[in-house]
């Protein structure tokens, strides 16, 4: 490991380099304090040693990490080294490809290790600087820009909950009953379920695909992507496999959320259960969490553990919406029970209605906003609630025992 070299770290820029030569690491560390940034050290070999993870550690705290990885001296230990780099700091980093190959597959295998940048050598310092100054370009772009649509977040407390079906519905309602542009992005890395309770459970491309796309995102790109449904809303699935790890740029995936809210007028994100930090980025972009929970006693437990956390995490208590699904009046635990317990009003109440969810889940069609059950109606006045106030919006609401603002 070479020493480290500053520039006083003015940019935020904090670069490393795994298996290139010295004579092409010497330029990356000329560009890197061209741009203002702090130049890390070379790392020799693929295989990360115990003694070279703290350099590495010194990149996850930087505005703009940035790891250089060459992939001509060993393909396939490049693309296991991408790929444990992103496991280690948990996706925040950039990494960029080097090598003397400009092939597609190549270029298609380093992108598919995460890496969000690629090179060819001879490596020109000038060249150097003109990718850090986009992925700079890039991060603080993620940063400021502003969207014009709604980003509606689900987080169930835990599996099971029932956050994907109110997604599901929500998306589907804002489309088909107000003419909305919504989109809902399944964002569970394995087997989620937005898609099969559409019917849709054969998609071409999934969420994590767009991400590693988002370099060359536009709307014609973003337009084969996406499955549209009959209600009218689109869906962007996730990956349909069991395993294997999906290594996750933060910036990306934020720039991906965003971009998409500037095209639909409600992107509502699916997300798994945790607060990994891909959930958090998402989190950071929303617009409204609706944090899904059932009235029993586990699930309170769980809840209120997730609300300490968010706040730990400095979320904004205005996103904050805790919804209570499967609710009904004999429930074990009360709202009142609920909101002393995480010390937040519960925003939402969707009653309990196993029969008809059970039969849309199973049949990959969502319950019809016409029917006049208790939870389509709720669901109609949850959709009607994110729209401008206009009287003709609003349907009649109810006279039940069931409400959905507190």
């Amino acid at each position: 490991m070479k020493s480290e070299a500053s520039n006083n770290g003015q940019s935020g820029l904090r670069v490393i380099t795994i298996c290139v030569g010295h004579e092409t690491a010497e330029k990356v560390k000329a560009a890197t304090l061209r741009e203002h940034g702090t130049f890390v050290g070379e790392l020799q070999g693929y295989s990360l040693q115990e003694g070279e993870l703290q350099p590495l550690l010194k990149l996850q705290n930087a505005q703009v990490p940035v790891c250089v990885i060459d992939f001509d001296k060993d393909r396939k230990l490049a693309v296991q080294a991408a790929n444990s780099i992103q496991l280690m700091l948990r996706g925040r980093t950039t990494l960029i490809a080097l090598s003397e190959q400009s092939d597609s597959t190549l270029i298609v295998e380093a992108m598919r290790a995460g890496c969000g940048e690629y090179l060819a050598k001879p490596l020109s310092v000038g060249q150097v600087c003109e990718s850090l100054n986009r992925l700079c370009g890039r991060i603080q772009g993620v940063r400021d820009v502003k969207t014009s649509g709604k980003i509606l977040v689900f987080l169930g407390c835990r599996g099971g909950a029932g956050a994907t079906t109110l997604a599901v519905h929500l998306g589907s309602y804002l489309a088909r009953l107000y003419g909305k542009k919504a989109l809902i992005v399944d964002q569970h890395r394995h087997l989620g379920h937005v898609a099969l309770y559409l019917g849709q459970d054969t998609p071409s491309y999934d969420f994590y695909e767009l991400v590693r796309n988002v370099a060359r995102l536009d709307q014609t790109l973003l337009a084969g992507f996406v499955a549209h449904h009959g209600s009218g809303v689109d869906v962007l699935a996730s990956p349909a496999m069991l395993n294997g790890s999906i290594p996750v740029q933060l910036d990306a995936a934020e720039r991906s959320i965003r971009f998409l809210a500037n095209v639909y007028e409600y992107v509502i994100v699916d997300c798994p259960v945790g607060l990994g930090d891909v959930n958090l980025a998402t989190i950071d972009c929303c617009d409204e969490l609706y944090l899904v929970a059932t009235p029993d006693v586990p699930a309170l437990r769980d809840l209120s553990k997730y609300v300490d956390r968010l706040s730990q995490c400095n979320v904004p208590p205005s996103k904050l919406r805790v919804v209570v699904n499967r609710y009904s009046s004999d429930c074990a635990v009360t709202l009142e029970q609920i909101e002393k317990a995480i010390r937040q009003p519960v925003s939402i109440t969707v009653p309990n209605n196993p029969t008809e969810v059970m039969r849309a889940m199973n049949t990959g069609t969502p319950v019809s906003p016409d029917r006049r059950t208790e939870f389509a109606l709720q669901m109609k006045k949850w959709a009607a609630s994110l729209l401008p106030v206009t009287p003709e919006m609003v349907p009649e609401e109810p006279k039940r025992r069931f409400s959905l603002w507190r």
